[in-house]
């Protein structure tokens, strides 16, 4: 089967929309004939045991009595970032290879597309483990949490988040490996000595972060009462100019569009400045001119280190009382005390959030920037759900 051509797998319309911050949905992108071998391929290999049980979906489950991780999701990974080693999604001797390696040349291709058409120009190199993919299978009445995909790294020194576990090898060079409570052994050393470790090994050209998620879903005949859709929480208005990164530079929050006629403005952290007061946060306008939040640089700890969500970083990182009056997190660190509180509505705990659901239709390719789309997946309701899935990824430092 010949290799695709890069530029007739995205119609026009699809950079803008996800340089906005929005969820780009195609229909029917992979042919019919893919799906089914993929779909048939993975039911085999998870019958044949080539599927594992996912931290960030069974950490909760794992405290019942009589979990069982075919209930929950299960994923066969390319490779597996704690070990450094592939996985039997690569491995040829593994189920319907073939049926793979067709699925892998054409997500190739469209990494090379987007890669020049993002101006995100090292999406395209391939590295150690910089590609990843997996099949993933939920069970009936599984479901994942609200979570974003990347972090900025100051933040994964702060708090135990998803990519930041998985990601911990990238960011410091360390093994990764995960303890029982699912957050990496690298992120549990004192802040002040991981500090400067992480500082040097960040800063290697080799390092890594997710810049564009994707999900290609397997399932025929998903109708609306089957649940799984995956929500995606984004902003009521597009940005007014490029989300996720200006460089090693990642968003963490928003400015958010109001009534006086301001914009919805990406809020990005710069930890690069000079001295032990090393942060800033700057937002971006539609004319890429950028704006200095805090009036003075800010140490990391403990200001990034705090939850509460908005409150403490409006009070702590943000001068201007209008600012902080738009001001939001893209995913806010959360308190003991925060699941007392009311649960946020469809326009989010700022009232800027668009809530929408996407149907895991057999053929449909989603796509996202990694680092400015939460997004969580609604439990199934009585039957397997199948995806391949992974992110592309370029280089932090260049």
């Amino acid at each position: 089967m010949s290799e695709p051509v890069a530029e007739k797998l995205l119609p026009a319309g699809v950079i803008e929309e996800i340089q906005a911050g929005r969820v780009v949905t195609l229909k029917n992108w992979l042919p019919a004939v893919e799906v089914q071998a993929l779909k048939a391929d993975a039911e085999s290999c998870f019958a044949a045991g080539c599927f594992k049980a996912d931290a960030l979906a069974s950490y909760g489950q794992k405290k019942l009595q009589g979990f069982d991780p075919a209930s929950d999701r299960m994923v066969m990974p390319s490779f597996y970032p704690s070990k450094g080693t592939d996985g039997p999604w690569v491995d040829p001797s593994v189920g319907d290879a073939a049926a793979r390696q067709r699925f892998k040349s054409r997500m190739a291709a469209l990494k090379a597309s987007l890669s020049q058409e993002l101006a995100r120009p090292t999406l395209a190199d391939n590295g150690e483990q910089t590609h990843e993919m997996s099949f993933t299978r939920y069970g009936p009445g599984a479901f994942l949490p609200r979570h974003t995909d990347e972090h900025h790294s100051e933040l994964k020194k702060a708090h135990p988040v998803a990519s930041g576990d998985e990601n911990v090898k990238r960011l410091t060079g360390t093994s990764g490996a995960t303890g029982a409570s699912g957050a990496s052994d690298a992120l549990a050393v004192a802040p002040a000595a991981r500090a400067s470790g992480e500082a040097t090994a960040a800063r290697k050209p080799a390092t890594t972060r997710r810049s564009v998620t994707w999900l290609v879903y397997l399932n025929d005949e998903w109708q609306p009462g089957d649940g799984g859709e995956l929500r995606v929480h984004e902003r009521q208005q597009p940005a007014a100019s490029r989300v996720g990164a200006r460089g090693a530079d990642l968003q963490i929050g928003w400015l958010k569009a109001s009534r006086g006629g301001e914009d919805e403005e990406p809020v990005f952290l710069d930890a690069r400045r000079p001295g032990d007061a090393n942060c800033c946060l700057y937002s971006c306008a539609a004319d890429g001119t950028q704006r200095d939040l805090s009036a003075k640089n800010f140490a990391a700890s403990p200001a990034l280190y705090l939850a509460g969500g908005d409150f403490f970083a409006r009070q702590l990182l943000v001068d201007d009382p209008a600012d902080r009056a738009r001001f939001h997190l893209i995913d806010a660190p959360k308190s003991a005390g925060s699941a007392l509180l009311p649960k946020p509505g469809d326009d989010g705990e700022d009232g800027g959030e668009r809530v929408r659901d996407v149907a895991p239709q057999g053929g449909t390719l989603v796509l996202f920037d990694s680092v400015s789309i939460p997004h969580e997946v609604l439990p199934t309701k009585g039957k397997e759900r199948y995806a391949c899935s992974g992110w592309f990824h370029e280089k932090l430092y260049t």
